[in-house]
């Protein structure tokens, strides 16, 4: 797991999609990468009044659930505040999330995976409570979101027939493929 900050100085993967005419993808080492894939999930994530994304967890049924919610990036991690009865909390505190951000109108997307833990310390709630103007303290938890893998899609030549993506993708030391 790492931080968002320790997420964005590591190395990077990138990767064209086929050419239409069937070229095969290949992946090489991309550094100083991170920094750049970080910089676009924070664009990304800024897009849309108050940095709405998509969190997916998993219940403890085991079937995948689906919620919009508002990370932010501050100080280098990645927080988000969350009702404290709230299906996502314990969902967060069990199993491993991925996140999602809306449609952008570039042709590009960023995602990202890894666990959450929650933070209780009364001082930093209430700091980022102040960054994150939407946050409701007195009845939301903070969460502090590790990453394992993060990824951003730009789409290349969208609308002809050389359609295809270009993938950025970070993989935390250790990680499992």
């Amino acid at each position: 797991m790492a931080t968002w900050a320790e997420f964005a100085s590591g190395p990077t993967e990138v990767a064209d999609g086929p050419e239409p005419q069937g070229g095969a993808a290949g992946w090489a080492p991309f550094a100083p990468g991170g920094r750049a894939l970080a910089e676009a999930g924070e664009r990304l994530l800024a897009l849309t009044p108050h940095r709405m994304a998509y969190l997916a967890t998993v219940g403890a049924d085991g079937r995948p659930r689906l919620h919009p919610f508002m990370p932010h990036v501050v100080d280098g991690r990645l927080w988000a505040f969350v009702g404290h009865r709230s299906p996502k909390g314990r969902d967060l505190a069990a199993r491993p999330f991925a996140m999602h951000t809306p449609d952008a109108p570039e042709d590009e997307e960023f995602w990202a995976g890894g666990r959450a833990r929650r933070v209780d310390d009364p001082e930093l709630v209430r700091r980022l409570a102040a960054v994150m103007e939407w946050a409701k303290p007195d009845h939301e938890a903070l969460w502090e979101l590790d990453l394992d893998r993060a990824g951003w899609t730009v789409w290349l030549d969208f609308g002809t027939a050389r359609h295809r993506p270009r993938h950025h993708r970070w993989r935390a030391p250790g990680a499992v493929r």
